[in-house]
């Protein structure tokens, strides 16, 4: 009677996802309702203060956030936009590969999807408009650069900090993990959109009246976003350094590089300090509030699983012999990303959920965590609830469904891409 009366909870909770119930609110309320049906509904209240104060997770997120909005303050952002596009700016051909590319590798320095389709869109809408592409191709190219998955590529990210944190694995090795699959998902994606797409009939090479205005100066700018990240690689033992001295035996943890590339940018873009300084504590408050929320309603819901016994079952789930296991890691996630709008909530409770009880086998442990991130991005990627796809619809004058309807079948080839070179890997 407990398993069955948690799964109607658990039913009921995806319900109120669907109905678009706010997320965090769904979560709580599913893990109390499990945990007072095991009889523990204090758990519940341990876990969310526990959360509330994890350093694990609070710094290397808020701090990557933090240091995204001094990039936007600063314009360091839109500098490197602008020279991702520049190959692109007269060569029509490049402009959904090239839109995509510079969407992506923007997204790695800036977590935020939708500030990564701010700082993008301005530039790469007009340009694939006056080159004859629809408004919905323009849109759904946007959608597909900046939300596709390069932040899993940030060791500050929520997705890779949860999978790290759960299976204790060091982040060289958790980013390894990562490289392959999500790099041939997202190029699949990216090649099958462009396949795909066509411009409007008669369409005539791009009229050098209707390009954005490139600026003339300060191009230093665009160095500045992936500094944190040369960073962090650079003090990886092994990488450059055989060994570094204590307390960096491990690396450059992620909240030090990127407070230090903060000072940085801080000591070039000497202008409007005091707005720079309160960017970066705005970007702090936003990741608390929209990313460290969402982590800590979910390890609350994970809590209440653990209670009723459903989280060992998950984990048995996971872990089978063969495809299943994968195939489970890459299924809900992906579908609850579609269903919530959000990539973080689904591959954050997952990786809390399945991981620590993997840690015997770490390689497994990291592929399922791997493909539940690159699940649940790509299924934010093809819902009409996202918040970057809301906002890339808005730029270009569509509908979010419109945008949905080009990218849900190059990201499920994607998706299917990444399953099979994990799946490779593990035999």
């Amino acid at each position: 009677m407990q398993f069955f009366a948690a799964l109607v909870i658990i039913a009921l909770a995806v319900y109120g996802l669907v109905r678009q119930v706010e997320v965090r609110l769904t979560l709580f309320t599913a893990g109390l309702a499990l945990a007072t049906l095991a009889l523990k509904p204090l758990v519940i209240f341990e876990v969310f203060l526990a959360e509330m104060g994890n350093g694990k997770t609070i710094g290397p997120i808020c701090t990557a956030m933090g240091y995204a909005y001094v990039l936007r303050a600063t314009g360091c952002d839109r500098e490197l936009v602008q020279r991702l596009l520049a190959p692109a700016r007269r060569t029509w051909w490049l402009l959904i590969p090239g839109g995509c590319l510079a969407g992506f590798i923007a997204n790695i320095a800036i977590t935020s999807q939708t500030a990564v389709a701010a700082a993008v869109g301005p530039i790469l809408v007009p340009l694939m408009l006056a080159a004859g592409y629809p408004a919905g191709a323009a849109a759904a190219t946007l959608v597909l650069g900046c939300s596709g998955g390069g932040s899993l590529y940030n060791p500050g990210d929520a997705d890779l900090v949860a999978i790290q944190e759960a299976s204790q694995a060091p982040m060289k090795q958790a980013l390894g993990a990562m490289f392959w699959p999500l790099l041939g998902g997202f190029a699949t994606a990216v090649s099958v959109f462009s396949l795909l797409t066509r411009r409007q009939p008669g369409s005539e090479p791009i009229p050098c009246a209707a390009l954005p205005a490139t600026a003339a100066s300060s191009h230093w700018k665009a160095l500045l976003p992936p500094l944190p990240m040369a960073m962090i690689f650079l003090a990886m033992p092994g990488f450059v350094f055989h060994s570094l001295p204590a307390p960096f035996e491990k690396g450059l943890p992620v909240s030090h590089a990127m407070i230090l590339a903060t000072i940085v940018v801080l000591i070039l873009c000497r202008g409007e300090l005091t707005a720079q300084v309160r960017a970066f504590f705005e970007g702090l408050g936003y990741a608390y509030a929209n990313i460290i929320s969402l982590i800590v309603t979910a390890s609350c819901f994970i809590a209440g699983m653990t209670e009723v016994g459903l989280t060992q079952r998950l984990v048995d789930l996971a872990s089978s012999e063969g495809i299943g296991g994968k195939l489970a890691a890459g299924f809900f996630p992906g579908v609850l990303g579609v269903i919530t709008g959000s990539g973080i909530g689904p591959s954050v409770a997952f990786s809390k959920a399945v991981l620590p009880g993997l840690r015997d086998n770490l390689a497994l442990a990291l592929d399922l965590g791997v493909l539940a991130a690159i699940a649940a991005t790509f299924g934010r990627t093809m819902s009409p609830a996202a918040a970057v796809v809301i906002f890339s619809a808005n730029q270009a004058g569509v509908p979010a469904t419109e945008i949905v309807r080009r990218t849900a079948f190059p990201l499920i080839a994607g998706l299917v891409v990444a399953l099979l070179l994990i799946v490779a890997r593990g035999n």
